[in-house]
């Protein structure tokens, strides 16, 4: 369980409320954007290592007006052999007025076996921004598992904070069903909820040989996304953050600073 609440404090954002338990662990608050200095940057871990059969993962994240939050994770997120059961996951994100939050997370690895499935609900203000990045490799290549894992799902719903609804997407990879594109295994999605975003500012951003990659207008104005296919997983990676630093610098005048783990 992961429970987050973020506020700005004399200019500044604050964790006014940091609450987690095992599997999941969360650092303190670091300010490193020399460029942003208001924004919060705290990492996820998983002291365990992975997640595993039976895990229910609880994650609630609220930033308040004003306030700039970037959560990111301390590695990717493996997603062990489950032959009995699966792991789940549900994700609350509440991005007040004038609010930032950017889920920049390591790609998940699923494991030869693995069955995932995470369903996140986003409530963002009209002047709010939110930021999600999902990378799902096609396993451990390395180990002759491209392709093995059972399944991986991720469903995400996103609202006004009065509970209208903007869209949902959902993401669901079977292997034995078939997937996109054979040759490119692995997934890569970027959403931008930003009131009026310009996915021409992805689609070029993404732009790479072998690598597909789409770019559109979200539901109801509520901004841009971007679907990538790729043959491995570091160019799926690569095409993702490169749409993350463009909507960055489009929405917050500012590049990402330089990556830190801790």
């Amino acid at each position: 369980m992961l429970a987050l609440l973020a506020r700005r404090v004399a200019g500044r954002t604050r964790l006014a409320r940091l609450e987690c338990r095992p599997p999941l662990q969360a650092m303190r608050a670091h300010h490193l954007d020399a460029v942003l200095p208001d924004m919060a940057f705290v990492i996820v871990s998983s002291p365990g290592g992975g997640v595993l059969q039976g895990d229910r993962l609880d994650v609630s994240v609220e930033v308040e007006a004003g306030a700039r939050v970037h959560l990111d994770t301390s590695s990717a997120t493996r997603l062990y052999r489950m032959p009995n059961g699966e792991a789940r996951s549900a994700v609350e994100l509440r991005v007040g007025p004038g609010a930032c939050l950017e889920l920049v997370s390591d790609p998940y690895l699923p494991f030869s076996g693995a069955r995932f499935h995470q369903e996140t609900r986003a409530f963002v203000d009209e002047a709010g921004v939110l930021v999600l990045a999902e990378v799902v490799a096609a396993g451990r290549a390395a180990r002759g598992e491209q392709l093995r894992y059972q399944r991986f799902e991720s469903v995400l719903d996103v609202r006004r904070v009065s509970g209208d609804l903007l869209y949902r997407d959902a993401c669901r990879l079977v292997p034995e069903e078939g997937v996109p594109a054979p040759d490119r295994p692995v997934v890569g999605t970027l959403h931008v909820v930003a009131a009026g975003f310009d996915p021409g500012i992805l689609a070029k951003a993404a732009a790479s040989a072998g690598v597909y990659a789409g770019a559109s207008e979200l539901p109801n104005g509520a901004g841009a996304w971007l679907r990538v296919l790729a043959a491995d997983l570091s160019a799926a990676t690569a095409a993702v953050d490169a749409g993350w630093r463009a909507a960055r610098v489009a929405l917050l005048g500012a590049v990402p600073p330089r990556s830190r783990r801790y």
